[in-house]
């Protein structure tokens, strides 16, 4: 017997058994841990009621031999304490500028706010990221959250003075 997903119609999964009887994990299981995030995104502030998810949108998951150079893409929503995100936005030296959402995995729908008015800025981006790995970071100042979007986050440990 094969284990796998199904994806039924009302957009729902289940996990099959596989050949040993033990169930396979839901690889786009919506993640609430927020201490790998606050190690990678530090810089942005104390996140909170995180919604992520961690996964290689290149692996099928129908592959005998793992991807050498898996590509992780980290993709989520977190809030801020009140107030941080405006007090980001309104330093002029990351220039921010309305932003929309680049397509959110269905799974984290549920967990945007709906009433978001997004920003994003590319020097903000190289600012947490220490121009180590790809990401984009959108904020809502209505709202105090971030979306993230990034592939293979890693940690920085010091970022330039651009705070």
């Amino acid at each position: 017997m094969l284990g796998g997903l199904f994806v039924l119609g009302g957009g729902g999964a289940v996990a099959c058994a596989s050949g040993d009887g033990k169930a396979e994990p839901d690889l786009r299981e919506v993640n609430t841990d927020v201490e790998p995030l606050q190690r990678r995104f530090g810089a942005i502030g104390r996140l909170s009621d995180p919604h992520w998810l961690g996964y290689n949108p290149n692996d099928s998951g129908r592959e005998w031999i793992p991807d050498q150079d898996p590509r992780i893409r980290v993709v989520g929503v977190a809030r801020l304490p009140a107030g941080a995100v405006t007090s980001i936005v309104a330093k002029p030296v990351h220039a921010f500028e309305p932003s929309v959402l680049p397509h959110p995995p269905e799974e984290l729908a549920e967990f945007l706010p709906e009433d978001a008015a997004w920003v994003s800025s590319v020097r903000y981006d190289k600012l947490i990221t220490g121009s180590l790995y790809i990401g984009r970071f959108h904020l809502s100042p209505t709202t105090d959250h971030v979306y993230f979007d990034t592939v293979n986050p890693e940690i920085v440990t010091s970022t330039p003075s651009m705070q």
